[in-house]
């Protein structure tokens, strides 16, 4: 971390000046009792508290640390430095509204406050506001671009390169591909020679190419980030990530298992990892690593949906009720929990309650197919297969052609008595999907 502006005691103190050396060092073990001391003597000093708060959060101790930001902040308000590192330490305890506020604030009163801006941007991304990402870096490319062509501007480059790359990824993260590789390109040229930026930038490149279907060059590219930085977390990830949506799964699994041998907490990788297991046929290694990443972050929503989709996928209706319980209590307006928790309850023929929960969904997502056309099979369930079938229609609006969907289309019609139309559906679900097990078995139940 960097150290603020404000001078030191008017005497050279020799704690003080020892302790800046082991803290440049990167000795805060042996800078922290030094700081201590001057602490006492001369009180409690913004700059001080600063550089023993910078010892503090290196050891863990980050609630101390933050306690020591804020007394500093407290007798130095225009210090940006402080505001900078209460968004740090903010971040890394998870408070990422709070993390953000203070990254703003730093901003505010350091325009030129590079680390801020980019770190903001990068809340933003942890937040899934990929559009305000987007927009801060967007802003941030424009200005070091014009910064680049003055005089001395060519040292820029680098944090050109890093700011493109955060851009790219923001831009692949919105669904934009095309102009994702396009950002990513214009990264790697002011990537220079620079192999560890350059395999990042590979990796966001490889992901980019996937969104696209380009599977074969996304997965060569990914095999060349890898090459640059063989011992990435990330980069495993990113292969392991665009094998498995490749069609691939089995051979996803090995790079995954790397990349959480390099990090262990490496949240995205087991939800990844649990993905490839299951459809590689090892569902109950995927139920145990997704209660291992609800374990290490029990508001993971990523991880409640896919172990309750899981649990689903396996008829294991109560145990999918159970995993989404404490989730759709804190997050009421959730719309795919609220869909997974009718999917549940309808698989324990609960159907009235199932009705309830997809009623409250499509409230707050009218148009969305899949909680209209499971609402309209609950509907089915109930005998009100005339009110179902305006929902499947509108569902098909959505998404035409889907086999899911015209599979429950075709129940519902056949729940109407109309088995010629029924069929004629049926047989389109299973033209589009011939291994549509459900399909199958209600256009079997019409010819019987």
């Amino acid at each position: 971390m960097a150290l603020p502006s404000s001078t030191p005691a008017p005497q050279p103190d020799p704690d003080l000046q020892t302790g800046l050396q082991y803290l440049r060092a990167g000795w805060f073990d042996r800078a922290e009792p030094l700081f201590r001391a001057a602490l006492g003597r001369y009180g409690e000093r913004p700059d001080i508290l600063h550089y023993l708060a910078v010892c503090l959060s290196q050891r863990g101790a980050l609630a101390e640390a933050e306690a020591m930001w804020r007394k500093a902040l407290a007798k130095d308000p225009n210090e940006p430095m402080l505001s900078y590192n209460l968004g740090l330490v903010a971040r890394r305890q998870g408070r990422l509204d709070e993390a953000a506020r203070r990254f703003r604030d730093t901003i505010r009163r350091t325009p030129a406050h590079v680390e801020a801006r980019l770190a903001l941007a990068s809340i933003y991304m942890d937040m899934g506001r990929f559009a305000a990402a987007e927009r801060e870096l967007g802003e941030f490319v424009t200005n070091l671009d014009t910064a680049i062509q003055q005089p001395g501007g060519e040292g820029l480059k680098p944090l050109q390169a890093r700011a493109r790359n955060m851009l790219g990824y923001a831009l692949y993260r919105m669904g934009h591909f095309s102009p994702a590789i396009e950002v990513l390109d214009m990264a790697m040229v002011d990537a220079g020679e620079d192999a560890a930026r350059r395999g990042q930038i590979l990796g966001d490149r490889a992901l980019a190419l996937g969104g696209l279907g380009h599977f074969d060059e996304a997965i060569a590219e990914a095999g060349r980030a890898l090459t640059l930085a063989p011992d990435s977390p990330n980069l495993n990830h990113v292969t392991g990530f665009v094998l498995y949506h490749a069609g691939r799964p089995s051979d996803a699994i090995a790079p995954i298992r790397r990349a959480l041998e390099l990090d262990p907490a490496f949240a995205a990788a087991l939800k990844t990892l649990a993905l490839a297991q299951a459809a590689a046929g090892q569902a109950d290694e995927a139920v145990d690593l997704l209660h291992r990443a609800l374990r290490a972050n029990p508001r993971d929503r990523d991880a409640v949906l896919q172990l309750s989709n899981l649990h689903i996928e396996r008829q294991e209706f109560a145990e999918a009720l159970e995993a989404l319980e404490a989730h759709v209590k804190a997050a009421p307006d959730d719309v795919q929990a609220l869909n997974n928790q009718a999917l549940a309850l309808r698989g324990l023929k609960r159907f009235e309650e199932a009705r309830r929960a997809l009623k409250r969904a499509s409230r707050l997502a009218s148009d969305d197919p899949l909680v209209l056309t499971n609402l309209g099979r609950v509907l089915v369930d109930l005998g009100r297969a005339a009110e179902a079938r305006t929902l499947h229609e509108h569902a098909l609006r959505g998404l035409p052609g889907d086999p899911r969907l015209l599979t429950h289309y075709g129940a519902c019609l056949a729940a109407l008595g109309e088995r010629d139309k029924a069929r004629e559906t049926l047989d389109s679900a299973l033209a589009a999907d011939p291994n549509n097990a459900e399909a199958l078995a209600f256009r079997t139940s019409l010819d019987t």
